[in-house]
């Protein structure tokens, strides 16, 4: 009781120096019950895997790194993520729930940073900005508890806050120079493809803005050399992530997943062999699995209609802000739309080819639902918002 006494204590403080550090014109609330579903849903996600799973990531990695044995896994991602765990464990007195609490705080805490950011960016959606990466329930607890993607969650929220800060031209600190090295140092060893996003996230987004602001001549030329050499550093992030190789990668990967899930989670994506046109003629049902799916009409656990009911929602976000786009054609800030939407769906079809299941799919959308629901909301936001004040 101690323990959870002084943990509680330290949590809460830091919790509450994190809110005055980070100041945003966002209602007081919407800070302290987004940390609070963060950490109730890293132990709903601990209960369930122990009282009706028995077994699971989440147990497997607090175990290793309660026995400090990171050699349990040959797997070096895994390992990277036990030695960091190790340090939380011991400091947690051994606890599952207070471990699982600090990993949920430091989420929580990418995020808070994030929105704070995109508010300072984009005052008129600050609200919804934070609704999509505080609120969201599937967003909130698939990025909470241990688990590697809580990590990886966090240090891609910095990442893309401190791409957004340079783009915007908002000061950069010594402090957010030094948290996005972190993330970036954290995101190259728990999610290699998360890192090769950002690369080209950060390429397209000098390109095109080369392209829609500068009047020389010489831009085409100059973008295409800034693209082609974020492409090229995507090359030394992992040797199975080279193009000469991603097509094997992709199917072993995925007749891998396949022969270890049941039937009802599986997705219909079976790539026939290692060639880049077995590939891609995956490709259409991957990225309708990676934008909608599980579906209304999907079968899957009980825990799935959570899964169905947002994805309904953003189906109809969709259709309501292309409807809008082309109606009212309002005005859009073309580099960070395109660089955004282009690596949104870049994700959405390499996810699904690689993981054809249910379970695991819908863990790592995380990486870029946040922003596909951001996107997609903000025209219907602002329709809805003027409709209201007539």
């Amino acid at each position: 009781m101690i323990t959870w006494i002084i943990h509680i204590i330290i949590i809460s403080s830091l919790a509450f120096l994190v809110f005055r550090k980070l100041k945003t014109s966002l209602p007081t609330w919407m800070f302290w019950i987004g940390l609070v579903m963060k950490i109730s849903a890293g132990f709903v996600l601990g209960w369930i895997f122990y009282e009706y799973y028995g077994e699971g990531d989440t147990i497997s990695f607090f175990e290793m790194a309660k026995s400090f044995d990171d050699f349990a896994t040959e797997e070096p991602r895994t390992q990277f993520f036990i030695r960091i765990l190790t340090l939380l464990v011991y400091l947690s007195g051994g606890s599952y729930w207070i471990t699982s609490a600090w990993l949920s705080f430091i989420s929580f805490t990418a995020a808070w940073y994030a929105t704070s950011q995109f508010s300072k960016a984009f005052p008129s959606i600050k609200v919804l900005t934070a609704s999509c990466f505080l609120i969201i329930p599937s967003i909130v607890f698939w990025s909470s508890g241990i688990l590697k993607d809580t990590l990886a969650f966090a240090a891609m929220m910095v990442l893309i806050a401190a791409i957004l800060k340079w783009y915007k031209r908002i000061n950069i600190t010594v402090y957010d120079f030094i948290i996005a090295v972190i993330s970036g140092y954290l995101l190259f060893h728990l999610k290699h493809y998360l890192i090769i996003t950002c690369l080209i996230f950060g390429g397209l987004l000098v390109s095109v803005s080369l392209i829609k602001k500068v009047k020389s001549r010489w831009k085409w030329i100059i973008a295409a050399m800034v693209l082609a050499l974020s492409l090229i550093s995507t090359q030394f992030v992992h040797p199975y992530l080279k193009v000469e190789k991603l097509s094997w990668t992709i199917y072993e990967t995925n007749r891998t997943i396949l022969e270890k899930s049941d039937l009802e989670g599986q997705l219909d994506i079976e790539i026939k062999d290692a060639s880049i046109l077995a590939v891609i003629k995956e490709v259409p049902k991957a990225l309708h699995a990676g934008l909608f799916r599980p579906s209304i009409y999907d079968k899957t656990p009980i825990w799935g209609w959570l899964h169905r009911i947002e994805n309904f929602i953003l189906t109809i976000l969709i259709i309501m802000s292309v409807s809008l786009y082309f109606k009212r054609n309002p005005p859009v800030d073309t580099p960070l739309f395109v660089s955004a939407l282009c690596c949104i769906l870049l994700l959405a079809i390499m996810l699904p080819l690689a993981t054809p299941n249910f379970g695991t799919l819908v863990r790592y959308k995380n990486a870029y639902m946040p922003y596909l629901f951001l996107i997609c909301s903000i025209l219907p936001y602002h329709y809805l918002s003027s409709k209201t004040k007539e």
